[in-house]
């Protein structure tokens, strides 16, 4: 659904013209060229200079001899977070993150749900993951039976509460979270 809203390609789907999409993808080849290395991925992405890749992409914890890597030799984690700097670079107003935590480790995940909470512009989102839905969006959307249900976040939580894990799961992922934080 993302992929298509993302190429608008169907006459369903309507785009104000005022909306730039960065899109991060859960098939990493869809969005990053996997024969590029790392920092030929940012000059293929608008940026002019070594020194402004390394600098900007060092916040992604990429520096050293890794830049020179093919992407198609790093990790899952790795090639994700190169999606998120690249999603992060192109100054999109509206996000389209396809399950942005697949592959991330906790610091990776801790650093991605701050970001979205910082970030000024929309963001549609898909992830089976309840923790960061509850931890960063303001509503979610239910797609069941051919429907399209708003679900605000206190009645999503209900939900997955009574449906899929004990009662304390929500709390006691945020406080492990929080412990690995300090």
């Amino acid at each position: 659904m993302l992929r298509d809203i993302f190429k608008n390609n169907r006459n369903s789907i309507e785009i104000n013209p005022d909306i730039k999409l960065a899109y991060l993808s859960q098939h990493q080849g869809e969005t990053l060229n996997e024969s590029n290395t790392v920092l030929e991925e940012f000059f293929d992405a608008g940026f002019k200079t070594n020194g402004e890749i390394i600098s900007y992409i060092s916040n992604y914890g990429f520096y050293g001899e890794i830049i020179d890597q093919k992407i198609g030799s790093l990790s899952g984690g790795e090639k994700n977070s190169l999606q998120l700097a690249k999603v992060s670079a192109s100054k999109g107003n509206m996000l389209l993150l396809d399950e942005p935590t697949s592959h991330l480790d906790t610091y990776s995940q801790i650093a991605l749900e701050k970001a979205i909470e910082n970030y000024k512009g929309a963001i549609l989102m898909i992830s089976h993951d309840y923790y960061t839905i509850s931890n960063c969006m303001d509503y979610v959307l239910f797609i069941e039976d051919k429907t399209i249900r708003k679900m605000s976040m206190k009645k999503f939580r209900r939900k997955i509460y009574a449906n899929h894990f004990d009662r304390d799961y929500l709390e006691i992922e945020q406080k492990k979270k929080q412990l690995k934080r300090k």
